[in-house]
């Protein structure tokens, strides 16, 4: 639902004296090519390595130092014993493996979250680059405040950055289990909003309604579903309907919330195919609560907020939202 943690991207150095030779194998081995450094981190993610190739390998490499950036959908011992095993280890003169790197998601204040980490794990704090160019162990915890569910650029990776001289999998174990805490840090220990969604649907397409809810929950990253069950609801007197309640935590708005919600009551084509009711404090947030100046109908509003929402869904998440769209027109035909 909210990944608060997760693994950057691995870095490798190679050193080549036949760097033309190396980078036509690398093209051509990996189905990569030549890249900038600010693109790689855009088009890497966790599972993923990001090879700089130079001519000589420093104590202190700065991207000036490096003639070609790749990146490799596999893992940095798998380069290596590919090179290996295909007798090209005759293009490699050295390497260097460069810190792994963990990214932590924060909100409001994240100066706060990352002195409060730099205290508890002794760290060393400098400019993210520059701390990658001159260590050889130890990890490198960087801070971002977009979702961890998408590739973060460099753009988006707060400034600072800390060293820490311990085990990647042993700082990322303890940087999991306190990361709330930290994120707190940063609210100022604000409370987190706790509300009630309750889903209705004549047609009773329960299932797929709440997958394609779980799915804008976990791409947005809008919080933590803590609880859900069957219920009755009685919209008018002498009447009981079937709901499905869910009870969710947040730290946005609540009306952030509804607007998100709306959005998805209506399809593209103006089909209403539920409707997502939200409570704060046993309080209903309506529809005409997030109306905005000069808005117009509930349609018009839900489009608006739906185009906004799948703006930030990336190409493959937008054909799953779409297909489950699909499949809910499908019972309506039955």
């Amino acid at each position: 639902m909210l990944s608060l943690t997760r693994s950057g991207p691995k870095i490798l150095l190679l050193e080549s004296n036949h760097i033309h030779e190396f980078e036509k194998y690398l093209e051509e081995r990996f189905n990569t090519s030549n890249t900038t450094l600010k693109d790689a981190f855009e088009n890497a993610d966790e599972n993923c390595t990001i090879i700089l190739l130079v001519e000589k390998i420093k104590e202190v490499v700065n991207a000036a130092d490096v003639k070609d950036f790749f990146v490799v959908a596999q893992d940095t011992a798998v380069i290596l014993c590919t090179i290996l095993s295909e007798h090209k280890s005759h293009l490699v003169t050295g390497s260097r493996i460069a810190p792994r790197i963990i990214l932590m998601r924060v909100f409001g204040d994240t100066k706060k979250i990352l002195e409060e980490v730099k205290k508890d794990y002794h760290a060393v704090e400098g400019d993210f680059l520059k701390l990658l160019d001159s260590h050889c162990e130890g990890t490198i915890i960087a801070f971002t405040q977009q979702p961890l569910s998408k590739n973060s650029s460099l753009s988006d990776i707060y400034e600072a950055a800390l060293f820490v001289e311990e085990k990647y999998s042993v700082l990322h174990k303890n940087l999991r289990i306190h990361a709330l805490k930290y994120l707190n840090e940063g609210l100022n220990n604000k409370d987190w909003y706790e509300l009630e969604i309750k889903i209705y649907d004549m047609y009773e397409a329960y299932t797929l309604h709440y997958e394609r809810l779980l799915k804008v929950i976990e791409n947005l990253e809008l919080g933590l579903i803590l609880g859900e069950a069957w219920g009755t609801d009685h919209p008018r007197v002498l009447l009981v309907i079937g709901v499905y309640r869910i009870r969710f935590f947040t730290f946005y708005d609540p009306k952030y919330i509804k607007k998100v919600l709306l959005g998805l009551e209506y399809l593209a084509d103006g089909t209403r195919v539920v409707d997502y009711d939200v409570y704060f404090r046993r309080k209903k947030i309506s529809w005409t609560d997030v109306k905005e100046n000069k808005a117009g109908s509930k349609y018009e509003l839900s489009k608006k907020y739906r185009d906004e929402f799948f703006s930030r869904l990336n190409e493959k998440e937008r054909k799953e939202m779409l297909a489950l769209e699909n499949a809910i027109l499908q019972t309506r035909k039955k």
